[in-house]
């Protein structure tokens, strides 16, 4: 039977008002476990029954604590106490019930599932003395219950509270119809098994937690073979063609280049030259001659993973921090969705819990991350136009267009862009203008960050998967090159895949909108949606329990097995790159210059200001600090600008 909540506050209202009306005096702090039963009753009257002082109770610990996280609880308990139960739920007698003996049962078991038991271990009594006693006992069997339970299904905190680059889903279980269940069903722990996730990656890695946590009962832990142990290049000399080093040998074997005859093992020669630069351009760099420290700790850092795979023990720490995380998705991923784990760099379209489709991505720098969270993809953009965001209008084009650089969008291939009105960019007044309001895109083609093709999810971060130009990236290893967007390598298959599984499509329909012709920013809604989810798995198990672990890129792994050690998450999110990244861009805001104090118009922007963002006597830390003050030419007609006034205040600050 569902019970409505107002009938918890009609409860608790006529509750709160009879002990008003008697003048009787609400207590402090609750007390501790074993005083606790013995206690006298505050808003206990001798006439009360269980239920009754149950209510009062409730009642009692909300006005005393109506902030307490307990409190959602309580409202729940509330409900269901008030409404239809004419016998308790833990209670039989004078001494408790043995369904509640079951469920403990189960509750000291919370090890076995990643949690720990010590949070829900409870005292039963053997019988009670009271009213009072029974009361007390019931409402807080049900308050310890209620946390596993939510424990289980939502993880032990939100993680946004350690990074706000990393969110849950809700999976909050409706109480209210549940716990009655629990206490009546014959076997409890069938039901508070199923509140744990559900998924197959979860249980697979909840087997290697037995087996490495109980070996006798499960079997022993494996690991993964990984092959020769990778090879680590010590720091040396910088290298150029024609020099020789006996490191030269081990940087062969690294990228797979013969030598030519047995007295060149050792010479940096120019085959081995064009190898060394095919690594560095997947790394982001540019054409790299000389092979120095640069090339070496570049080499280094792909095989991290790999290092790390190989040491053959996980630790159970980290097991136990992605079981946590597998609580943090939603209890249905979809028949259809798409699965983005972030430290493996792949993306995969999964159907009916079979992978249909692989393939390599980009995401995010470390000072952009990729945010993890689900969301739904609604519709795909054919030769989409990007809408430059707002990180890099602010610590970009602003300063330069404050500058009086009014040709950096055409350079670019950008421009504002309202609907179908284009606006030059000589209208406004760059040190008044609010740059976050104003519609800047690049517009389709070959240098267009998107590529051909973008797949929308909206979401609150801005953030969706899209086409690249620079291909030459997905052969890195540590694919971290973007602002936060994830790139895919072959995304036309991607468009053929999704739109084949939700509207019917078929290659020639996606292949006719990428022609030259093909009408630009062409959105195709989706005729049935698919989840996305973006994951952060560090240890994956497969079906026997044997484990991969993955690099901790982001650091949410260390950050989480700190939450989980006790350590404060108001001191781990002092460390947060995302609210450190946030508070920059404000920084950047507040300092930008504008016209007041300190300025006067001209055609120039001059030395003093940027001397204040170079030594920081002023400026927001240097979003532009160039190490002289450029030149510009004077005109006949001076444009607007600005030029610094050494007797103010070059931001226009008082």
């Amino acid at each position: 039977m569902r019970i409505c909540k107002p009938m918890l506050a009609t409860a608790v209202l006529l509750a709160g008002l009879s002990a008003a009306n008697a003048n009787e005096t609400i207590s402090g702090d609750t007390q501790s476990e074993p005083a606790r039963f013995a206690a006298e009753p505050t808003l206990w009257t001798a006439g009360d029954g269980l239920q009754v002082g149950i209510l009062r109770e409730i009642t009692e610990r909300k006005l005393r604590r109506p902030d307490d996280t307990k409190s959602f609880w309580l409202d729940e308990l509330g409900t269901i106490y008030a409404a239809h139960l004419s016998t308790p739920l833990w209670v039989d007698g004078n001494a408790p019930a043995a369904r509640a003996r079951k469920v403990m049962r189960h509750l000291v078991s919370a090890d076995e599932w990643g949690l720990r038991s010590s949070d829900y271990r409870f005292d039963v009594p053997a019988e009670f003395a009271s009213e009072r006693q029974k009361a007390l006992f019931e409402l807080e069997f049900s308050l310890n219950l209620l946390k596993y339970i939510d424990d289980a299904r939502r993880g032990r905190f939100r993680p946004t509270e350690m990074s706000l680059w990393y969110e849950r889903s809700s999976n909050r279980a409706d109480s209210v119809e549940l716990l009655p269940r629990i206490a009546q069903a014959d076997d409890p722990s069938e039901l508070l098994a199923a509140q744990h996730p559900q998924h197959a990656g979860f249980k697979r890695l909840r087997k290697a937690y037995l087996r490495r946590t109980f070996p006798d009962r499960f079997g022993p832990i494996k690991a993964v073979e990984r092959g020769p142990k990778p090879i680590f290049l010590e720091n040396g000399p910088s290298l150029r063609r024609g020099e020789r080093h006996p490191q030269i040998a081990q940087l062969r074997k690294r990228l797979k280049v013969p030598a030519s005859s047995a007295s060149s093992e050792d010479l940096y020669d120019r085959r081995l030259m064009k190898a060394v630069n095919r690594f560095m351009r997947t790394q982001g760099w540019r054409r790299k001659h000389v092979y120095d420290n640069k090339v070496r700790r570049a080499l280094n850092e792909t095989v991290q993973g790999e290092r790390r795979a190989s040491r053959g023990r996980v630790a159970l720490s980290d097991i136990v921090a992605n079981m946590e995380k597998w609580r943090w998705l939603p209890r249905d991923l979809g028949d259809i969705h798409i699965w983005n784990n972030l430290p493996s760099f792949r993306t995969q379209v999964v159907k009916d819990g079979r992978v249909i489709h692989e393939e390599r991505i980009i995401i995010g720098k470390t000072e952009t991350q990729t945010p993890v969270f689900s969301d739904t993809m609604t519709h795909v953009v054919f030769k989409p136009q990007w809408g430059i965001p707002n990180s890099i209008k602010i610590k970009d084009l602003l300063p330069r267009l404050a500058g009086g650089d009014l040709d950096v969008l055409r350079r670019r291939g950008m421009r504002i862009q309202f609907e179908d009105k284009i606006v030059p960019p000589h209208r406004y007044d760059w040190s008044r203008t609010d740059i976050k309001s104003i519609p800047i895109i690049m517009g389709a083609g070959s240098s267009n960050p998107l590529g051909r093709v973008k797949f929308m999810f909206p979401n609150h971060h801005a953030v969706y998967m899209h086409d690249t130009p620079t291909k030459h990236l997905f052969k890195s290893r540590t694919r971290t090159f973007s602002h936060g967007c994830i790139r895919v390598r072959n995304p036309i298959r991607l468009a053929e895949i999704v739109l084949g599984e939700t509207s019917d499509w078929d290659r020639q329909q996606v292949a006719d909108h990428l022609r030259r012709r093909a009408k630009e920013n062409n959105r195709i809604d989706l005729n049935t949606t698919v989840g996305v989810h973006n994951t952060y798995f560090t240890v994956v198990a497969d079906k026997d329990g044997n484990l991969e672990t993955l690099k901790d890129i982001y650091g949410h792994d260390r950050r989480l097995k700190q939450a989980l050690s006790g350590k404060s998450l108001q001191v781990i999110a002092k460390s947060d790159p995302a609210r450190i990244h946030n508070e920059k861009i404000a920084r950047l805001e507040e300092a930008r210059p504008r016209y007041g104090y300190g300025y006067r118009r001209r055609n120039t922007y001059t030395a003093g200001y940027f001397q204040n963002y170079q030594y920081g006597l002023g400026g927001p830390g240097g979003y532009y600090a160039p190490s002289k003050p450029k030149k510009y030419k004077k005109k006949k007609k001076a444009s607007q600008g600005w030029t610094f006034n050494p007797f103010g205040d070059p931001f226009g600050n008082d």
